[in-house]
């Protein structure tokens, strides 16, 4: 295997220069495959899909849930808390399998356009492996929970299709990235705690175990792609992420799961969209993301302000920061 040289790239922003230190590749890519090796795992056998639930435990910490600290959860006894963070956890699983497949799609595509016979190609077809593993294990989860999957909008959904056929690498990563870390950060909150039920919280341990590698190559690549743009293109890639990244908070939670607790979806999804807590909460998801785009640059220009009004990001910029 060839190593090339490690280089940085410096980035033109109008909050000043950022640094980038661009690794190899194939050095990155042959570490993530060694990682995969070791600590992959198949959610088949290696849980137990035969333990009860018990009626009285949450599927995520109540902070999480969409209503918490709104007058419409105080309304709610607690079976109906528990019932609701129940669907809530099935529609979030419901999104990730639609991410991840056309996750899927993008690293299919990467692959093909890369060395064939390189470990970089290699791993993304690993981490396909294991997305395709993720989704199965996402799908028999909402099963065990005795739900359905709920579909995206309509939308969305159009939109996802017309997504999954155009290769374009800069947003394909910087959108795994907004999915995939905002859910992993939730998740990194839900398995340690012990009021959770013990299925949800052993899914949740496999998927942050294995998404932690998949973030890992995301980064890298996205720094490598943003070092090549022109502060033009780097800046409009900038502004499109925005729209879809704010509809990501909007989307998690489909209004059957208020519908399901007896409440009108309308009234209920405007109550959590207004809800300081939960605006805190994605804010917070957001956070480690967003300090990563501000990194490469992809806070640049007028982004940071749209950024801004969504109310995800609430950091100062770079230039103001101690």
């Amino acid at each position: 295997m060839v190593v090339a040289a490690p280089r940085t790239a410096v980035i033109r922003c109008l909050d000043g220069d950022h640094t980038l230190e661009l690794k190899d590749r194939e050095v990155v890519a042959e570490r993530l495959l060694q990682t995969s090796r070791r600590h992959s795992f198949d959610p088949e056998t290696d849980l137990d899909w035969d333990q009860p639930l018990d009626p009285d435990l949450f599927c995520m910490p109540p902070t999480l849930v969409s209503l918490y600290e709104t007058p419409l959860w105080e309304r709610l006894d607690h079976r109906r808390r528990v019932e609701l963070s129940r669907h809530e956890m099935a529609s979030i699983l419901s999104y990730g399998i639609y991410v991840e497949l056309l996750l899927m799609q993008g690293l299919a595509m990467h692959a093909y356009r890369r060395r064939v016979d390189s470990r970089h190609a290699a791993y993304a077809l690993t981490e396909i492996a294991d997305e395709c593993r993720h989704s199965i294990m996402f799908g028999r989860l909402i099963n065990k929970l005795g739900l359905r999957a709920v579909r995206l909008p309509a939308p969305m959904f159009q939109a996802g299709k017309l997504a999954g056929g155009l290769y374009v690498p800069v947003q394909k990563f910087a959108m795994t990235l907004v999915v995939e870390e905002t859910l992993d950060t939730m998740q990194r909150a839900l398995f340690p705690d012990e009021s959770i039920q013990p299925v949800v919280r052993e899914v949740t341990r496999i998927h942050v175990i294995e998404e932690a590698r998949h973030i890992r190559y995301a980064r890298e690549e996205l720094k490598h792609l943003v070092a090549d743009l022109s502060p033009t293109r780097r800046r409009a890639y900038a502004l499109s992420l925005t729209p879809a990244a704010a509809e990501l908070s909007r989307a998690l939670i489909h209004p059957s799961c208020y519908r399901a607790v007896g409440l009108d979806p309308a009234v209920a999804r405007r109550v959590a969209l207004k809800s300081p807590h939960r605006r805190a909460t994605m804010a917070w998801a957001f956070q480690r993301t967003l300090g990563f785009f501000d990194e490469i640059g992809l806070l640049d220009g007028p982004a940071r302000a749209i950024w801004h009004r969504t109310g995800l990001l609430t950091s100062p910029s770079r230039s103001s920061r101690p």
